[in-house]
């Protein structure tokens, strides 16, 4: 894969495929963009799809430091600037949709953005007072800390069934967690900390973007119920229930879900 050389310091690797409108394709917290695997070359027969690592993940090199959500928007942002990217649809998926969110709250309208699509996140994964519907509360959330600083690859080693509806096939159990280790224990660790804190719940109302929400209707790790929030609360937004996934509806249910999202693509003016 080709790489970028950020301002900061940081290298990203990412997908380039494809013509047309881009798509830009954010995974999740210490994943990597293999979890599109399934999407990239189907949606590139449409569109020219962007897939990064963020830094530290997947086949992006390591790094100390940036490991928040705010720099890995930033980041996100160098990379649209550096392909010159316009008209784009950001997808996010899990921790990527917080990207997205701080991307916007960071840079406001951006015209180079047209539409946005959630998968499976809310605007908190931080369980508090006035919010049910995280992974954790403040006290799991330490616990999750030591466990991933005792064990990395064990603590996501487990919670990689959580993602899906089926039992994965063994070998594919096995690709997703190596390359989830790869991330390591500090970078990893500090990611998932920042990510678990934010919380988007003011800005959601004041984002006037097209967005489209893809929930799996099995899903095990963000309630169904947050997407009901989110989509009480975005001003122009539509949602799409995969009945056949859990976390993951992009790997579970990609025809269903590269079909949808090409369609909803082609309605934005």
């Amino acid at each position: 894969m080709p790489t970028i050389d950020l301002p900061t310091g940081a290298t990203l690797s990412y997908a380039d495929a494809g013509e047309g409108r881009p798509i830009l394709l954010l995974h999740g917290v210490c994943m990597s963009n293999q979890f599109f695997e399934r999407n990239i070359d189907a949606l590139a027969a449409s569109h020219r799809v962007i897939a990064p690592d963020f830094r530290s993940h997947g086949q992006s090199p390591q790094i100390e430091g940036g490991h928040t959500v705010d720099q890995y928007a930033r980041d996100v942002r160098a990379l649209i600037e550096a392909l010159d990217l316009r008209d784009a649809i950001a997808v996010g998926w899990s921790m990527g949709s917080l990207v997205i969110w701080d991307y916007l709250s960071q840079f406001g309208d951006d015209s180079r953005l047209s539409g946005v699509v959630i998968v499976s996140q809310g605007p908190s994964d931080l369980t508090q007072d006035g919010w049910d519907y995280g992974i954790a509360d403040m006290n799991t959330l330490h616990d999750f800390i030591r466990e991933t600083q005792a064990d990395f690859g064990g603590f996501f080693d487990g919670f990689i069934p959580l993602m899906f509806k089926d039992e994965l096939a063994p070998d594919q159990h096995t690709a997703f967690a190596t390359a989830i280790a790869s991330v390591g224990a500090n970078a990893g660790s500090l990611i998932l900390l920042d990510q678990t804190l934010r919380d988007y719940r003011e800005l959601i109302p004041t984002l006037t973007i097209p967005h489209m929400l893809a929930w799996g209707r099995d899903e095990k790790v963000i309630p169904v119920a947050s997407s009901e929030w989110l989509l009480a609360q975005l001003p122009n937004a539509t949602r799409v229930l995969f009945e056949e996934s859990g976390h993951c509806p992009m790997w579970e249910e990609p025809e269903a879900f590269n079909a949808t999202l090409t369609e909803w693509a082609a309605g934005l003016a």
